[in-house]
């Protein structure tokens, strides 16, 4: 059996370049294709591991250092990357200590040959089946219009037929929005173990560019959604019109639910942990968060609804949104099935990920849009701080009108001009104020249940009270006075 050695040097119709790990090791038994370093989880035992997708140097650093730990745990000898002329220094030294060989090649490089070529050299395959692979690869060079028709003319060129399976774990997988989505099977040959990867390769291109034809009107119509709900009303007029023309039914009723993930969370750094772990961390939440999105995207493209209605996601700030629109007011408990069937979904591809949902109430227009994204957002708000994993806006208590002085930009700067003084101390002793000071009012002056509130000792709150209503120049027995600043502390202790 050869070894990764045997694949460098001058001779090698492949320019072959080794970036790190050992080179006369192990044994290369086999060869396997995948799309992205993330499936090398995938791969089986053994097999030299051929990463073909392009995006593979643009990957971060702690993306090449986890894919390496994979092939070590896989017991896979060696990795080839496309494209990579470079690793960074952790991943050389795990490389290294993992015994596993990374080999690169030109990013221009045909990757069918690549994998070809490899499959000679382990396998040392007869000359009959290295010409039907040949042939096989030059009908790959124009795939055609659709992964049936491209199965067909590979298979006349193998003269073995090859099928497309369902099956994730059967044949060579097809990879389409980093998911795999089944596979590509055919006989037990040497010709057609020699191109199946290409083929699954070739079949996924196929299946991503369609998909991204057909989701393509869903990410404009999420685009200028979140455009509606955040704009200026001087250009809402503008904006509905394009939306209309996407498809969104601006005009009928809106239930919008908020989704917050908890991905993307800033990751605290004790004391003497490297920076680059906290930005390895976060960068890893980030990459989880798009994810999770694209999940949450494909999901609503691909549900199938009751005809009058209307879902779209998108994306708001750091939150996902799910916008239910119909003629009439849809029922909450329509909503909550809904909900909990995008939940599953979501945790079926992404176990691990903490979901919270508010669910807003049912508003028509453009109008009716915003009001129920910011009611979305104060149940939310409540599903987070109560640790649930779905709450729904209470359309008749306090919550109705917090978000409506919330969602307006002048109760908004009345809010801020009354904290103002409170302000200036910075954002921690100012959040320690306003919370005081709402624990106070709510208690409707006591000391004492505001202390047993916050935890605290009554004089540490009597002190604190007298601090804040100097700087506030405020006379907290007038009830104007009392009861704009207790709106004012829940108005920002809610955002």
């Amino acid at each position: 059996m050869p070894h990764v050695a045997d694949l460098l040097g001058s001779g090698s119709l492949i320019p072959f370049a080794l970036l790190a790990g050992p080179a006369a090791r192990t044994e290369l038994t086999s060869v396997a294709a995948v799309e992205s370093l993330r499936a090398l989880e995938h791969v089986p035992s053994g097999a030299l591991a051929v990463v073909t997708g392009r995006a593979t140097p643009r990957a971060a650093g702690y993306q090449v250092d986890v894919a390496i730990r994979t092939a070590a745990e896989r017991g896979l000898p060696a990795l080839l990357l496309i494209g990579v002329t470079t690793l960074p220094l952790t991943a050389v030294h795990l490389a290294t200590r993992a015994g596993v060989a990374v080999l690169s090649v030109p990013e221009d490089v045909d990757v069918a040959k690549v994998v070809l070529h490899l499959g000679q050299v382990i396998r040392g395959d007869a000359a009959d089946a290295l010409a039907r692979a040949d042939a096989a690869l030059a009908v790959l060079r124009a795939p055609g219009d659709s992964p049936t028709e491209l199965l067909a003319r590979v298979g006349e060129a193998l003269g073995r037929p090859l099928t497309l399976t369902d099956e994730p774990d059967s044949g060579e997988p097809i990879w389409v929005a980093g998911r795999c989505r089944g596979g590509v099977v055919g006989p037990k040959d040497d010709a057609v173990r020699l191109v199946l990867p290409a083929v699954a390769a070739a079949v996924s291109l196929q299946r991503t560019r369609a998909l991204e034809r057909e989701t393509a009107p869903g990410a404009a119509r999420a685009e200028v959604v979140a455009e509606l709900i955040v704009s200026e009303r001087s250009q809402a007029g503008q904006l509905a019109e394009r939306a209309r023309m996407l498809g969104f039914p601006v005009d009928e009723v809106h239930t919008v639910v908020r989704v917050r993930t908890g991905a993307g969370a800033s990751t605290a750094v004790g004391p003497g942990a490297g920076m680059a772990v906290g930005v390895g961390a976060a960068q890893a939440d980030l990459a989880e968060d798009r994810r999770l999105a694209e999940t949450l995207a494909l999901h609503v493209h691909q549900a199938r609804h009751p005809t009058h209605e209307r879902w779209t996601a998108a994306r708001l700030a750091a939150d996902l949104l799910l916008v239910a629109s119909s003629r009439t007011e849809l029922p909450e408990q329509r909503i909550r099935e809904a909900v909990a069937h995008v939940r599953a979904e979501l945790l079926a591809e992404h176990p691990a990920a903490e979901l919270h949902f508010g669910i807003g109430t049912a508003h028509r227009g453009i109008d009716g849009l915003r009001q129920s994204t910011l009611e979305a957002q104060a149940a939310l708000d409540v599903a987070v701080r109560k640790r649930v994993g779905v709450h729904a806006f209470d359309a008749t208590g306090l919550s109705r009108i917090l978000a409506a002085v919330s969602g307006s930009p002048l109760s908004r700067r009345a809010v801020e001009e009354l904290l103002a003084p409170l302000d200036t101390l910075g954002p921690a002793e100012a959040a320690e104020a306003i919370t005081t000071l709402g624990a106070y009012l709510d208690a409707r002056g006591s000391l004492k249940a505001a202390a047993t509130r916050l935890r605290l000792h009554p004089n540490t709150v009597g002190y604190r009270i007298r601090r804040i209503t100097t700087r506030l120049g405020a006379d907290l027995d007038d009830p104007d006075t009392s009861f704009a600043l207790q709106l004012a502390c829940r108005v920002r202790l809610q955002d």
